[in-house]
């Protein structure tokens, strides 16, 4: 208590022993035996487990809520330094448990697999795309924008002071596909107005002005139905309402600032390897057809007699 300022209080059944013996712990062992015959069993159960076990009780009062996950984590670190400070007596042995630190161990064990769930939900994401569009620019376009959504939302939970839980570590994977479709929505639409034959970003501002407003309201209701979960008293619901809330917002924003400039970047590449691979292999036929002669190099007059 004195080490710490969130344990607010300790018991144990030195407290009992103490109330029945005058306020004073007793000189030997038998007496201790004796004190306990008469505690009632309502209360030494608190304390006593079998005959070999004691338990000592921290009030940590709302420490939870106050200092949350990592508070907790680093409270049980103290605790544990000061148990190796103040060893037990000889012939016994201490260990912390309780329901916080088996909750900061199932907090861990849900959270370290974070990265692992997200790069394996960006590969599922990028090889149903494949599958489906046949097209390695078309199935990373639309997750590249989410990737650099999921670092944005690590940046902001961290200046925002929002730790992982097992509800916000899945959202890496859970906005891959969430702000995917909206990606996916403006590509298709993308490529409609450019098989029109509009050029590159005459086709990317067509797709935004004719479908921009509908990813918007897409969006809107996804981000206004999360935010319900702002108002919950538990800090775990409420973290998750506010990390679901600012990925879907970073979401739209990556949709519109990220996705057409790279859009356009990787399709005008994909057009002009494809161009140049068309005039190689032109060339390839011409000097075919003019048996192993490159023609285009040979005089007029040369080219017209050999026609």
């Amino acid at each position: 208590m004195a080490s710490n300022s969130h344990i607010y209080s300790a018991s144990s059944i030195v407290d009992l022993v103490k109330e029945y013996n005058g306020g004073v712990i007793p000189d030997t062992s038998q007496e201790i035996e004796n004190i306990y015959s008469e505690i009632p069993e309502a209360q030494k159960d608190r304390y006593i487990y079998g005959k070999n076990m004691l338990l000592l009780n921290f009030n940590i009062g709302n420490a939870v809520a106050d200092i949350k996950v990592t508070g907790i984590k680093e409270l049980t670190n103290i605790v544990e330094e000061d148990m190796q400070w103040m060893p037990a007596p000889p012939g016994t042995a201490v260990t912390i448990t309780g329901n916080n630190v088996v909750f900061i161990e199932v907090i861990t064990a849900l959270t370290s697999g974070r990265v692992a769930m997200t790069f394996l939900g960006l590969v599922l994401v990028l090889i149903g795309l494949f599958v489906v569009y046949r097209d390695w620019v078309k199935a990373l376009v639309p997750v590249i924008p989410m990737v650099i959504v999921i670092g944005w939302s690590g940046g902001v939970m961290s200046l925002l002071n929002i730790s992982y839980t097992p509800l916000t570590a899945t959202l890496g994977a859970l906005i891959l596909g969430v702000g995917s479709e909206y990606a996916i929505l403006m590509m298709e639409r993308y490529f409609e107005e450019k098989d029109k034959g509009l050029h590159p970003m005459e086709a990317i501002n067509m797709a935004s002005s004719k479908i921009g407003s509908a990813i918007v309201a897409s969006g809107a209701t996804t981000v206004f139905g999360f935010m319900a979960l702002l108002a919950s008293p538990f800090p775990m619901i409420s973290d998750f309402g506010m990390v679901t809330v600012i990925d879907i917002v970073l979401a739209l924003l990556a949709t519109f600032v990220v996705f057409p400039p790279l859009m356009i970047l990787l399709d005008t590449w994909r057009d002009k390897r494809k161009g140049s691979k068309a005039a190689e292999k032109q060339t390839e036929i011409k000097k075919t057809n003019s048996g192993g002669r490159d023609m285009t190099r040979m005089p007029r007059k040369l080219r017209q007699k050999n026609d």
